[in-house]
């Protein structure tokens, strides 16, 4: 009974944090960069605790962890090297749920920091946001599964310029908010020796926000200033397919291959958009009439396809090196003058020192260390210049005591776009903060 007890109060925790998660993503500002103007906004790049300083990598990402042999309220520190037990979730690869041997929990938070330069002029800018919350759980000794909610892109700008039409001065701003988030269930099994698939089903649901605003500076001209307010609506569903092959070298060293697959279905949505003209200034408009509306019409709205393949070399109980290559591609969508989305690749390279977890040695022995590099090639093309993007991350876990839970830090400093043909630099610095616990939730153990 106690057990049960324990049990529906873990339940009952994990709903209401999902609840307030939630309610917390459709209410932050979760960029500040330009960029994330146009289409869906800036894809998260930030991943989960393991795979964040590793450089984003995880399609073969299968590391060898300790596993423990006697797992009671009275002995939490004997442990056996095993194939199963990844003390991370990896969500990037779904095969990957197959090599999970206890019950895991994860919870981040990242700052972002960016100093942002175009012709010649800089700001700079910061947020912080939910990063992502997710549940792995073991189902007997071959499959596992996995569910979690994080952001799958950003838009958040506010910028403006000033042009000329005739002799009269405008002044143009651009102002946007939102992005869309994504619920997940996976589940991975090895359906034969050594070889495991995965499937991970995605809600995605959110609100891009768009506003647009044309003044002119002379108020005596006789033109009246016009406001369009644009708002999309995404709920739409789609999968990600994936598979994990490992062998062993010798009884020291260990190789992974992976893959993913994502079709990129576009999202359905719904937009509403309404144009007015007004006289007067901001926040004191008087307007005098509605040039167009448009009320819940549905809208598709482009979305990757992606195809993904790594390898892994693995120290058994040492380190792992592991590099991630992925092709992504768009469908076709007309997102502004000058402007559109860009087919491209990215690569994603990582370092992994493991964790000693047997209990034995000192507590500098069982801190784990990640490094990693990423490439992203322009997601969109302005123009006609690319706009890139890479990164240099490094991880931490600090080991909580008489547990096998780990606290996280993760560090990445890059660039994106760079000050030339009317583009803007970003150099950016990010920090995720996270914690991974570790137990035995749905398993009933031998003392209480």
């Amino acid at each position: 009974m106690k057990y049960l007890f324990t049990m529906a109060n873990k339940t009952f925790a994990l709903t209401l944090t999902l609840f307030l998660v939630v309610g917390l993503l459709q209410a932050q500002k979760n960029t500040d960069s330009p960029y994330s103007r146009y289409g869906i906004g800036t894809l998260n790049t930030a991943t989960f605790n393991g795979n964040f300083g590793l450089g984003g990598a995880g399609i073969a990402w299968r590391p060898f962890q300790y596993k423990p042999l006697v797992y009671d309220s009275l002995s939490r520190s004997n442990a056996n090297l095993n194939d199963r037990g990844s003390n991370f979730i990896n969500a990037v690869n779904p095969a990957s749920f197959s090599n999970i041997s206890l019950t895991t929990f994860e919870f981040s938070a990242i700052s972002r920091n960016a100093e942002y330069t175009s012709g010649g002029q800089s700001r700079t800018g910061s947020t912080t946001q939910f990063g992502h919350m997710s549940l792995a759980v073991p189902l007997g000794e071959k499959a596992g599964m996995a569910f979690g909610i994080k952001p799958y892109s950003f838009i958040g700008y506010d910028y403006s310029n000033i042009d000329t039409i005739n002799t009269e001065l405008l002044d143009y701003s651009y102002e946007g908010s939102g992005g869309v988030n994504e619920i997940y269930f996976g589940f991975g099994y090895e359906f034969l020796k050594n070889f495991s698939i995965g499937v991970t089903g995605s809600y995605y649901f959110g609100q891009l926000i768009d506003n647009r605003r044309v003044v002119y500076e002379n108020v005596s001209s006789g033109f009246m200033n016009s406001l369009d307010e644009r708002i999309v609506r995404v709920n739409s569903v789609s999968y990600q397919l994936g598979v994990q092959y490992f062998k062993h070298l010798n009884e020291k060293y260990r190789v992974v291959v992976g893959a993913i697959l994502s079709p990129g279905d576009e999202f359905n949505a719904e937009r509403s958009r309404i144009v007015r003209n007004y006289n007067g200034v901001e926040g004191l408009e008087r307007f005098r009439d509605t040039a167009l509306f448009e009320d819940n019409s549905k809208v598709k709205v482009a979305n990757r396809a992606l195809l993904g393949v790594g390898v892994s070399l693995e120290n058994k109980s040492n380190w792992m090196l592991t590099a991630d290559l992925r092709l992504n591609t768009w469908g076709d969508e007309d997102i502004g003058p000058n402007v559109e989305l860009a087919n491209g690749q990215s690569i994603h390279i990582g370092f992994d020192k493991y964790v000693n977890t047997t209990g034995f040695g000192s507590y500098l022995s069982k801190i784990g260390y990640r490094s990693g590099l990423r490439y992203n090639s322009s997601i969109v093309r302005i123009n006609n210049e690319d706009v890139s993007e890479f990164g240099i991350s490094f991880g931490l876990s600090l080991p909580l005591r008489k547990t096998f839970s780990t606290l996280n830090f993760g560090a990445e400093v890059g660039q994106r776009g760079k000050d030339e043909a009317g583009l803007t630099r970003e150099n950016f610095f990010n920090l995720q903060v996270g914690v991974t616990i570790n137990d035995k939730w749905f398993i009933k153990r031998q003392y209480d």
